[in-house]
């Protein structure tokens, strides 16, 4: 009797933790630090618009740290040269995106309009191959192969439309090979790399406009690209996903900052290119498109539309020795 009500209780606390778990993991955070912003006295409307924006460049600061393909133009791992010595490429790659987010400075009533910019931002890496990986067939070859690469970049914002100017990050991470290009076969590769991005801030708390909004982020990609050689022509086609996870600071016109130390995000990308090679030396193109944000309650019909994506593109070469 006593055993049977025991496990009654222990049943019904299990449902109820669960129950609030899953409650919790179904909160918007962009909704839940709006709704700080506005237990601290500010107007609900213009705190949702700066969590909005928070939230806005946090994504587009992470999408210009690291782009589509980890390794530009190559979706095959690069595997060993001679014996163990490994295979080394190292490259640089300009690029932009198309950012959008509400215009803090805008004066007028709310909600602010849109304010449009092309940020670009170069990249400089490195990309070790390490592991051969295994031939399960005489054409069939590369599998399990492993490249571990390292990537920093500049990302140049405007600082005359509000920004605070460069960020920088640094991106540390693996790439797995699922099959290695031949003669027959595509090449197919899947990476997770981390990021940690610079903090960088937006708007002006002492204007006349609606605020202003800080963010820093560590960004978690996972990247998958099958590629093919054309002769001197590569094509390759990729997607990924990206959380973000960081610190945001809303500063509200007159009032005391609200911050969250643990806002997340995430999204996925598209992306394509195509690439010329001259035997260690190749140069490659790269176009793509992030998907944008869910939408957020109350702040719908406005100028700035935080579920539109965002388009990117780069231009790089690579020497691999």
């Amino acid at each position: 009797m006593r055993t049977g009500r025991l496990l009654r209780l222990l049943l019904a606390a299990s449902l109820t933790s669960a129950a609030v778990a899953g409650s919790a993991r179904a909160q918007n955070p962009t909704e839940v630090l709006a709704a700080r912003c506005a237990d601290a006295g500010g107007p609900v409307s213009r705190c949702t618009e700066l969590a909005v924006t928070a939230r806005a460049l946090q994504g587009s600061a992470g999408l210009l740290a690291g782009l589509g393909s980890e390794v530009p133009g190559s979706a095959s791992t690069l595997g060993r040269r001679l014996g163990t010595t490994p295979r080394i490429a190292v490259g640089a790659r300009a690029a932009f995106a198309h950012v959008g987010l509400p215009d803090l400075a805008d004066p007028g009533a709310e909600p602010s309009r849109q304010a449009t910019f092309v940020v670009p931002a170069v990249h400089a890496g490195v990309v070790a191959g390490v592991f051969d990986g295994f031939f399960v067939l005489p054409t069939v070859g590369g599998v399990l192969s492993l490249d571990l690469l390292a990537n920093t970049s500049a990302i140049f914002f405007p600082t005359a439309d509000g920004f605070d100017g460069r960020a920088s990050s640094w991106t540390v991470g693996a790439r797995l090979g699922l099959l290695r290009e031949s003669f027959t076969l595509p090449g197919i590769a899947v990476s997770l790399a981390r990021r940690d991005l610079a903090p960088v801030s937006f708007g002006d708390p002492l204007s006349a406009g609606g605020g202003a909004v800080e963010t820093d982020a560590t960004v978690t990609s996972v990247r998958a690209t099958v590629g093919k050689d054309l002769l001197s022509i590569g094509l390759l086609a990729g997607m990924g996903w990206d959380r973000y996870a960081g610190s945001v600071t809303l500063r509200p016109v007159g009032l005391d900052a609200v911050s969250d130390d643990s806002f997340t995000h995430s999204r996925k990308l598209f992306f394509g290119g195509a690439s010329m090679n001259f035997l260690i030396l190749q140069l490659s193109a790269e176009a793509g498109w992030a998907q944008g944000a869910g939408a957020v309650s109350g702040y719908r019909g406005v100028p700035f539309d935080p579920t539109r994506g965002s388009g990117y593109g780069s231009l790089a070469f690579r020497l691999t020795i």
